[in-house]
């Protein structure tokens, strides 16, 4: 004759189903925090990327800059779009042009693209801030350099929309953004911009 046969009690299956279920929970646990990581990860490469495009359209906008040089002794900064305001703080850089003639402003969405319709904006999920600053004056000579400074920033818990009953990017002051640095996250990125005197 064989031995009895003996099943699983129920204390075996309940220690059984509690070890899973702490498995289970850990498992879950490190989900969120690799969402987390990924949507923080995102959130940084793309504010890096607007934050070099903006270097860019400086850049670009310092082309305008040539004078005051030999031929003119009269400076042209306020012709550029931007760079007339060297020497302030940081400040919220709106085009001076239509956005129809150039689509970038200091408001972008979550992917990264320029947002200019007035109702988007409110749902913009980064924002730009610049800073310019002489790093050497201009004068006759044709070398006058600028410091521009690019702060992108965007919300903690890495939602767009209103922050303290305002958007985040359309009434965002530089005081509120330095005085709250527990509520947003940054990318800064500096270079400089050169004016370009007319060769002769």
């Amino acid at each position: 004759m064989g031995g009895k046969r003996r099943g699983y009690t129920a204390v075996e299956l309940l220690m059984s189903i509690a070890v899973l279920a702490i498995g289970v929970s850990g498992i879950i646990a490190m989900q969120k925090v690799a969402v987390a990581s990924n949507r923080s990860s995102k959130n940084l490469a793309i504010a890096t990327e607007i934050a070099q495009a903006w270097q860019e359209q400086l850049a670009a906008d310092s082309v305008l800059w040539n004078y005051p040089s030999p031929q003119n002794p009269a400076t042209d900064r306020n012709e550029t779009e931007w760079l007339g305001t060297v020497g302030g703080g940081w400040f919220r850089p709106l085009p001076a042009v239509a956005p129809a003639q150039r689509p970038f402003g200091p408001a972008f969405d979550a992917l990264g693209n320029p947002v200019t319709d007035s109702a988007a904006l409110a749902q913009a999920h980064f924002c730009t801030h610049i800073r310019l600053s002489w790093l050497r004056p201009e004068g006759p000579d044709g070398n006058g350099l600028i410091r521009t400074e690019v702060r992108v920033f965007w919300l903690r818990e890495g939602g767009g929309g209103h922050v303290v009953d305002a958007p985040v990017c359309s009434d965002t002051a530089a005081a509120t953004v330095d005085a709250e640095p527990t509520r947003y996250h940054w990318v800064y990125l500096t270079s400089a911009v050169k004016q370009n005197p007319p060769n002769g």
